[in-house]
Parts: C-alpha cells; structure tokens; sequence
C-alpha cells in the first residue's frame, strides 16, 4: 500500500468525516433522536467449507437493508467481492461517491469504510476468504476481515495528524 496515495489530504478528510458522521449518529441513536435502523436490517451469514489445498474458505454476508437506511460500515483489511442482489443504493467512500443498482458485482479496496444511503429495499452481499468459518468463530473473523482503526492498515485518520507528518517532512 503506497503511504502517500493512500493518504492524501482529500483521503483523510473524509476517514476524519466518515468517523464523526457515525460517532454523531450513534449519540443521536443514544440520546433517542435517531432511530436505530440497524434493527430493521437482518443479517444472514453463509459459509463454504474450508478448501484443503488453499487452508481457507469463504463467508458470505448477506445484508438485507429497508429503504432510507443509513449505515456507516467497517474498515476492511482487503480486498473482497460485493455483490447487490436486489435494490438500489447510493455509497460514499473515500474513492468517491458512487450508485449501485441490481444486479451488479464489485471489488472494494482494501481500507474502504463506507456510508451506504439505501434509495430502494436492497440485499448486498459481501464475500470474504478465512481461516476460520461458523457462526462460533464470527469474532474471530471479523479479527481477521475488519481493521479496528485505520492505522492499522497503515492509513491516517485525522488531517491534524496528516498536517503535522507533512511538516516533519520539510
């Protein structure tokens, strides 16, 4: 992952963005001034044996999300297959904003945390490779699917920060 790409200014502005967008969102929810519209979504997991030759297998998550919902996902160590299924969303992403409509497959990258505006009831699924497969083992993969912070995969997360390293550099 190329340091500097990856942490240009417009790149961190929006990390900075995204987390206080969803930091604001759960004390709205906390303080009962926002419904919490996750409870309205239903989750489905789907798993494939662990392929032998490869040590591995996949997960599926499939997302059922009603009309209107907002959901700040995320952050995803790499790379994975999404596929929407039924609907139709609007997503903003530190790579910009882009539509979705069924049926259609994509690539995230690797880093991507998302805020998904659902313009239609849509089903999106996610398809990762593991080691370890089960709803028992749910903890251990999301430990191997999801970055608790950015800097964990090498990425700023704060233009002050951001600021700061760029002045080191002169």
């Amino acid at each position: 992952m190329d340091l500097i790409e990856n942490n240009t200014y417009d790149k961190v502005k929006f990390r900075e963005d995204i987390i206080q967008v969803q930091e604001g969102m759960k004390k709205l929810i906390e303080d009962g001034e926002l419904e919490d519209a996750l409870q309205d979504c239903i989750l489905t997991h789907y798993f494939s044996p662990i392929d032998p030759t490869y040590g591995c297998g996949t997960y599926a998550r499939q997302l059922f999300m009603p009309k209107g919902t907002i959901v700040v996902g995320k952050i995803h160590r790499h790379q994975h297959l999404n596929f929407i299924m039924s609907g139709k969303v609007s997503v903003s992403t530190e790579f910009g904003k882009k539509y979705f409509e069924a049926p259609c497959i994509f690539v995230s990258e690797v880093g991507l945390k998302r805020a998904v505006y659902t313009e239609e009831d849509t089903i999106w699924v996610t398809v990762h490779i593991t080691k370890h497969l089960g709803e028992e083992n749910l903890d251990k993969m999301e430990e191997e699917i999801i970055a608790p912070d950015y800097k964990q995969l090498g990425l700023i997360s704060s233009t002050e920060e951001l600021l700061k390293l760029q002045g080191n550099k002169l």
